[in-house]
């Protein structure tokens, strides 16, 4: 005969509050038995209600024991409990679960086990033939798990013959390319350890490592002192070495990492990082030093950001070093992606900069100190300055008549060098009205006159003519422009495309460039597409374009309508009605007609994306500058390109221009679900060049180990840091930690 199967919200009548409550009450010490819900959060389940379902539900009056067999379910704050058979002896206060019990928890955490007993207010229990499934899909079996009370009295939870891992099994079958075994797992609740004796690390079950004692931090607690993961390699700098890092947890707020740096083949250092959180902000601040006799060598970098109050913020990227080459040898402010190449700056150069910054409707405003240090051997020094301070303020008035509206711009800058070289202070302030207009033929307008002016004091500066000026001097800029476009759109069936010719008419008196100001902050000249409709083609406040001049220029877009397939072109040429001897030669922007400029994008989806800029002398039409990046493919195989050439590139320093060319490649592909190949490369091909650097890399990288090889070629070599081949090696068991291994 079937028997009918009956759901309960409440307690039938057969049972007491009491026994009721206990069988909620066991869903949460389930999860206790293996640390997954806190003590204290599981007692507090048996305060929430309970929906049981079962197909009989009896009491045993003479045994006092409650029971309820055929598909027993019971749901209580989010937890379910599944069972064949659940009982509860009031008597002796015992709950007991029997065949296919499982535990879904709110967080998505799953328990499978054949049995489980909880007696003693349930402080103590055990199962036996458990599984744990974690949302983050790891897995911990046991023979046994078992929940005691310890000798101070605090809860203590045990796993017997437990093995963990978070790998999913390989080719359905029984191995996984780690797990961890360990004869014995205790947590104890009150001090939230974890304890693992006889602790074997299996890949493919092969035994890698064996310990017979580990300890760390329950998943409770967030941060905890102890060793981390060491990294051991070879270096041409410094020779073999190991790394071992110690974390220390100073306060809730604050920690430090401290890591000695033994090396064979230089003298050993210790690394250092220090990180504080405040209430407003943070830091971080990382070292090193070593010291030998008379020789000290290190490094100190801090880096904080801070909120002053809701309109003005801080920062502060502060760094000293002892030598040029100190960080390029032992690999200081590496980044962690042995494929990334830092930027130029960071290899050869270093910044110190300490800033405020405001924001308030419509102003902004920034003050702040700056200092440079060049870590390149050049012949000729460059005598970097200090600068403090360096301040800009500038507003944005409201749309008026007409749409018109102001801009107002307030800026100086304060630089010493030592030595008695220049010394420069420079205080700027302009002011401009723009109006902008669209006719009812669509043609767009735009009217800006401005009016600049900058004042400097000026301290042994040796000006292009030999002769030392020291002094006060200045000048007042006057300007108006024009600027007119017609945007013309054409929808297709297939495309749409918009063409937009644009011409820039701008006037301002001639010689806004007295020989007596200094150029700081205007060096950096490079006339392309990207800034050719712009009245003013300097960069910095120290150089200012001015005289009679026109810029034409037009641009085209047509993309395949619904989807992101895109072609765009410019191209552009300025006129100059008088020669501006602030230009370089090489400019292309000193009288006249400029060079031409442009640049051609084409975009198909994801599969392809290539941009070319380009500058054509106008005097001969040769080629001043290319430059070209590609990228392109699909997961199976992907190619990276760029290329530039550039026909006396104008430097830092105007009279030291040179030709560049060099050529950057990289090849990646995914060779399938978890393996991941790239190479990369990057030649100077000028005849004096040669290779720069090369470098290769295999990924493997599944759900719950990534193996990364990367071997890296550097073809330069400054003083004592040499050129030559660098290998890493970075495991990660993922839910575990890291590892790097280098030669």
């Amino acid at each position: 005969m079937n028997q009918e199967r009956r759901t309960f919200s409440a307690a039938p009548p057969a049972l007491t509050a009491r026994a009721w409550r206990r069988l909620g009450t066991a869903i949460g010490m389930v999860a206790c038995v293996l640390g997954q819900t806190p003590a204290r959060a599981a007692e507090a389940i048996s305060d929430e209600p309970v929906a049981m379902a079962a197909e009989e539900v009896t009491h045993d009056r003479s045994l006092n024991i409650v029971t309820a067999r055929g598909g027993v379910e019971i749901n209580q704050a989010g937890h379910t409990l599944f069972a064949d058979t659940v009982s509860y002896s009031i008597n002796q206060d015992t709950v007991t679960a029997n065949g296919n019990v499982s535990l879904i928890m709110p967080g998505g955490d799953v328990v499978f086990a054949d049995h489980m007993q909880l007696t003693g207010k349930m402080k103590e229990g055990a199962m036996s033939n458990l599984l744990l499934i974690t949302a983050d899909h790891s897995r911990t079996a046991a023979a046994g798990g078992k929940r005691s009370v310890g000798d101070q009295g605090q809860q203590i939870n045990e796993l017997d013959h437990a093995v963990y891992s978070a790998c999913d099994a390989c080719g359905g079958g029984d191995t996984r390319i780690w797990q961890i075994k360990a004869v014995r797992i205790v947590h104890d609740e009150a001090t939230k350890d974890i304890v693992y004796s006889d602790a074997t690390l299996e890949m493919f079950r092969v035994p890698v490592a064996y310990t017979p004692y580990l300890s760390h931090a329950d998943p409770t607690v967030k941060r905890r002192s102890g060793f981390l993961f060491p990294s051991i390699g070879n270096s041409s700098n410094i020779g073999t070495f190991v790394k071992v890092p110690y974390y220390y947890v100073t306060s809730p707020n604050s920690d430090v990492t401290l890591a000695p740096l033994l090396a064979t083949g230089d003298p050993s250092i210790l690394v250092g990082e220090y990180r504080q959180n405040l209430a407003n902000g943070g830091f971080i601040v990382d070292a090193s030093g070593q010291a030998d006799g008379d020789k000290d060598c290190g490094h100190v970098n801090f880096r904080g950001e801070w909120d002053a109050n809701e309109t003005w913020r801080g920062s502060a990227d502060l760094r000293a070093v002892s030598s040029d080459t100190y960080r390029r040898r032992y690999k200081i402010d590496q980044p962690n992606d042995y494929m990334t190449k830092r930027s130029f700056l960071e290899d050869y150069s270093m910044t110190s900069r300490v800033a405020m910054e405001g924001f308030a409707g419509d102003d902004y405003a920034r003050i702040e100190a700056l200092s440079f240090r060049e870590l390149r051997a050049l012949t000729s020094p460059v005598k970097n300055p200090i600068i403090l301070p360096r301040g800009e303020w500038t507003h944005f008035g409201e749309h008026g008549v007409k749409g018109g509206y102001w801009t107002t711009a307030l800026s100086s800058a304060s630089l010493t060098r030592s030595g008695g070289a220049t010394d420069s202070y420079r205080v700027s302030g302009s002011s401009a009205w723009t109006l902008p207009y669209v006719a009812p033929s669509g043609e767009h307008y735009t009217l800006t006159t401005s009016l600049r002016s900058d004042v400097y004091q000026v301290e042994n500066y040796l000006k292009s003519n030999g002769e030392t000026f020291s002094g006060a001097t200045g000048r007042v800029i006057p300007e108006a422009s024009l600027r007119w476009s017609w945007p013309f759109a054409r929808a297709g069936e297939h495309t749409t495309q918009v063409i937009e010719p644009v011409l820039i008419g701008a006037v301002s008196p001639n010689g806004g460039n007295p020989d007596n100001i200094p150029n700081e902050d205007s060096r950096d000249l490079e006339f392309d597409d990207t800034q050719a409709l712009e009245t003013n083609h300097f960069i910095g406040h120290d150089r200012v374009e001015t005289g009679p001049r026109g810029t034409y220029g037009v641009n085209w877009n047509a993309c395949l309508n619904g989807t992101t397939n895109q072609l765009s072109a410019f191209a552009g040429q300025t006129y100059r009605v008088h020669k501006d001897s602030a230009f370089p030669e090489s400019s292309g922007l000193r009288e006249g007609l400029s060079d031409y400029v442009g640049r051609v994008r084409y975009r198909y989806g994801s599969y392809f994306n290539s941009t070319y800029r380009f500058r054509v002398d106008q005097d001969d039409y040769e080629v001043v500058s290319n430059d070209i990046t590609i990228s392109g493919g699909t997961d199976p195989l992907r190619l990276s390109m760029a290329y530039l050439n550039q026909r006396n590139h104008v430097r830092l320093n105007d009279t030291d221009n040179k030709d560049v060319e060099q050529l950057s490649v990289g090849l990646q592909s995914r060779l399938s679900r978890d393996w991941k190949v790239s190479a990369a490369t990057s030649h100077d091909l000028t005849d004096t060049g040669g290779p720069l650097s090369f470098s290769t890399a295999a990924t493997y990288e599944d759900e719950c180990f990534l193996l990364r090889l990367t071997a890296t070629k550097d073809y330069t070599s400054d003083r004592d840091a040499e050129k030559g081949w660098g290998v890493l090696m970075y495991l990660v068991f993922k839910t575990l930690g890291d590892s790097k291994f280098s030669m």
